[in-house]
């Protein structure tokens, strides 16, 4: 039994994006104690688990169960579903990634760079430009 409970906290911090209950709390929109009663192993009530069924991809079978397909079909998924604050981070650096790509590729399109961003050492950003200074001819 106590493995059931370990696996079931394990997929519903994977559905949820977080180990955290207060993010659990605003993502299905419940109690904070709840949330940390689902983190101990608790099952979810009915209105609970409709919810995540409504914000998420996943199967609320396979959160259950462990069984059968983990994401529901692309057909059954519902197109305004929150996105998960990971799901927005990897969204948001991967297009970053092709943004500059294309950029660099303009500028030389023999060669294609990757950037790779480390979000926890950026701190700030700071743009110099470049100034020109003449030759001096002797």
């Amino acid at each position: 039994m106590e493995q059931e409970k370990k696996l079931f906290i394990e997929r519903l911090i994977e559905i949820c994006g977080t180990s955290e209950p207060a993010k659990i709390q605003r993502l299905l929109d419940i109690s904070y104690q709840a949330a940390k009663n689902y983190l101990q192993g608790r099952l979810p009530d009915s209105y609970v688990l409709r919810t995540i069924a409504q914000r998420t991809p996943y199967s609320i079978n396979w959160l259950l169960t462990g069984e059968g397909e983990k994401l529901v079909s692309p057909a059954a998924a519902i197109e305004d579903t929150p996105l998960t604050a990971r799901q927005i981070r990897d969204l948001v650096r991967s297009e970053c990634v092709e943004v500059i790509n294309e950029m660099l590729g303009s500028q030389n399109s023999t060669q294609q760079k990757v950037v790779v961003l480390q979000s926890g050492s950026l701190k700030s950003e700071k743009v110099k430009e470049l100034s020109v200074v003449p030759d001096k001819k002797d």
